[in-house]
């Protein structure tokens, strides 16, 4: 009997002990457990403030410098919606609605970040076209004019390759750079011509307008005609963008 109430009272003492032992290591983890949670949470505030301060420092299409460049372009385009503007501040290169009786031409809008007489400067460097235009297997100037050059060109469209001159005739009063086939030459196409026409914005940026109608002709398959002008221009366009906007150091 006296064993018995020995037993008991020693398993009361330990269960005691037990307790005390497990609401202290409770008591442990929950400390370490609010350490943990203020160790985390002061390095997600810091990662918060400094996701903010590099926020602050980038541009934003919102910022003074992009609404003064939108002013600018309403004034060199009275008629131009609000969704045009916001494109081309957006994307650089908007392509405009093409005209009904020439189903193969394309307009377009250029937004240059560089001042109007230094995109000329590239474009009348005609024959450094391959140096952005990968379709084009060999071009080369062969005639120079007090207004222009004549280039050929030999372009890629699909497997086939076809060949031809261009004229280009430079008007600076206008700012304005044209071209056509030379009539001189035995063209592989039957139609080429085009221009951009240049307005300045503001001492870093110019605005173009550009047009071209191309008519690769009954003796190329008519699946050509499409790759030619609505699929190959408007890629031609964004990479001439990248090449004048970078100094002629982009390459596609």
């Amino acid at each position: 009997m006296v064993a018995l109430v020995v037993s008991r009272r020693r398993d009361r003492i330990v269960s005691r002990l037990e307790a005390r032992e497990n609401r202290g290591v409770l008591r442990g983890v929950g400390r370490r457990s609010e350490e943990g949670r203020d160790a985390r949470g002061a390095r997600s505030a810091a990662a918060l403030l400094l996701a903010a301060a590099a926020a602050a420092a980038l541009p934003g299409p919102a910022r003074g410098d992009d609404a003064a460049l939108g002013a600018a372009i309403r004034t060199a385009l009275p008629d131009a919606s609000p969704d045009l503007v916001e494109g081309l501040l957006a994307d650089k290169v908007v392509l405009l609605p093409s005209r009904d009786d020439d189903a193969h031409g394309v307009r377009a809008l250029v937004l240059f970040a560089r001042p109007k007489d230094r995109v000329m400067q590239f474009l009348l460097q005609t024959a450094r076209q391959d140096e952005y235009r990968p379709e084009l297997a060999r071009i080369e100037r062969v005639e120079h004019f007090e207004d222009g050059d004549v280039d050929e060109q030999e372009m890629k469209i699909m497997l086939v390759r076809v060949h031809y001159r261009l004229r280009y005739h430079y008007d600076p009063a206008a700012s304005r750079l044209s071209w056509a086939l030379d009539p001189r030459f035995d063209n592989e196409l039957e139609h080429i011509d085009g221009f951009w026409e240049l307005h300045a914005l503001d001492a870093d940026h110019s605005l173009a307008r550009f047009g071209t109608h191309v008519d690769v002709g009954a003796g190329l398959p008519t699946f050509l005609q499409d790759i030619a002008t609505r699929k190959n221009v408007p890629q031609t366009l964004e990479r001439c963008r990248r090449w004048i906007d970078s100094d002629g150091r982009y390459r596609p």
